[in-house]
């Protein structure tokens, strides 16, 4: 990959609010969407960063945890601009409700696998996400494995395709989770870390590639600012700022499971 690269961790793509900021609406995702496709950006998927690629402007797009909204607007939307994506999938909540979630309020649907798997066979790429959404670094050795295992076998199966990628659930991490995530057989993994790939970083970063969230609260300039469209660094490190404040917030779903003990 010669070129810096922006890659979006989407959340929740849905019309309903909700108290936290990870959903954005359908018609707020289609105005990014637009904007990227005007704006002569290629959409690629995760193993363009290991092979040579002559993308111009490329753009990475994920979502985690696997919401059925992604079925709904996202995925006919893509279709018809070109694009593809990468979902990283919460496998025991496939077809259920999140209610891994601590944050009050509606509960969303995850995509069933008939989804799942009509995405996987026109090009979307999937990933894992564990299969509790679980804080991977507060857990045991046993259960780590079974997170990352489990999830790429049950995955796999499924979809009849080698799964490559993991995605850290709340952006978790540490050198003992990186080295499981290794051992367990995945390429690479994605953290939640806001910056842009740097040309060349690549291999140096590959158990823990970085990536910009968007949220219910990011307008147009904001988006832009963190793709590096805008070309102003104070105005990118505010958006990195913002984007590690939420992340932090994020951690209050740790004492939630520990109060749930």
């Amino acid at each position: 990959m010669n070129y810096n690269l922006p890659i979006l961790a989407y959340h929740k793509v849905d019309p309903r609010k909700e108290l936290g900021v990870t959903s954005i609406s359908p018609e707020r995702f289609e105005k990014q969407v637009n904007f990227l496709k005007q704006a002569d950006y290629t959409s690629i998927l995760p193993l363009s960063l290991f092979e040579q690629t002559n993308a111009i402007n490329p753009i990475l797009i994920t979502f985690d945890d696997g919401y059925e909204g992604i079925y709904k607007h996202v995925y006919p939307l893509l279709k018809g601009c070109g694009f593809t994506a990468t979902v990283f999938l919460t496998t025991g909540y496939v077809g259920n409700y999140n209610r891994w979630d601590a944050s009050p309020g509606p509960r969303f649907m995850h995509l069933n696998w008939k989804q799942i798997i009509e995405m996987s066979d026109n090009g979307i790429c999937f990933g894992s996400h564990g299969v509790n959404h679980v804080f991977l670094t507060k857990r045991s050795t046993e259960v780590v494995r079974y997170e990352l295992e489990t999830s790429k076998k049950i995955l796999e199966d499924r979809i009849g395709k080698p799964v490559h990628f993991f995605s850290y659930p709340y952006g978790n991490y540490n050198k003992r989770i990186i080295e499981f995530v290794r051992e367990a057989g995945y390429d690479a993994a994605f953290s939640l870390q806001p910056e842009i790939l740097k040309a060349g970083d690549t291999v140096n970063c590959r158990y823990m590639l970085p990536r910009i969230a968007i949220y219910r609260i990011d307008g147009m300039y904001a988006f832009k600012s963190k793709i590096g469209n805008i070309n102003s660094d104070v105005l990118f490190y505010v958006q990195k700022m913002k984007n590690r404040l939420i992340n932090k917030c994020s951690y209050a779903a740790m004492v939630v499971e520990r109060l749930k003990k």
